[in-house]
């Protein structure tokens, strides 16, 4: 099924399997899917205002050049998600499985990653300046030396880093 410019609002998804579904240029507004199955779901240039994905599983959805603002994704497996070039605003990550997704050019502001699971995803061009990552698993992220400037992170994952300086650490 393929859907463009539509609207949904003050909608609440609860345990739907979406197949094969391409919803393009799509506005989504005050809308709850909880244990819902959106996997390699295509979003493209959609956007999502006070959106929630609760349990979800979102392996592989698509979500490029995508607005996103007043986002919940909590308890959800969303491994290789793809966000490039989305401009995502007061967003909060809870408890997610993020392996291998795409955040590259994307603009943050007001992102928390909270007990994420963030290994070996890609944050190319995206700057973390402000965003608290310490509590979140980032082994293996993929990012240039600029995009980590001024991002939280822990004592372990700051030696992890170090490799983007090209740093041997010998004890």
């Amino acid at each position: 099924m393929e859907y463009s410019y539509k609207s949904i609002t003050n909608c609440t998804f609860s345990h739907i399997q979406f197949s094969a579904c391409k919803l393009k240029s799509c506005h989504f507004t005050d809308v709850r899917f909880e244990h819902c199955d959106l996997s390699n779901i295509s979003f493209a240039e959609s956007s999502l205002f006070r959106v929630e994905f609760i349990s979800c599983k979102l392996v592989g959805t698509n979500l490029p050049e995508t607005i996103l603002n007043h986002l919940t994704m909590k308890d959800c497996n969303a491994r290789y998600l793809n966000l490039s070039m989305s401009k995502i605003n007061q967003a909060r990550f809870t408890s997610c499985d993020l392996r291998n997704s795409d955040v590259n050019d994307c603009k943050l502001a007001s992102i928390a990653f909270e007990n994420c699971e963030l290994v070996e995803s890609e944050f190319s061009h995206t700057p973390l300046r402000g965003i608290d990552l310490s509590d979140s698993h980032i082994r293996g992220i993929r990012l240039n030396l600029p995009d980590i400037r001024g991002a939280i992170v822990n004592t372990s994952q700051a030696m992890e880093l170090t490799a983007l300086l090209g740093i041997t650490i010998k004890d």
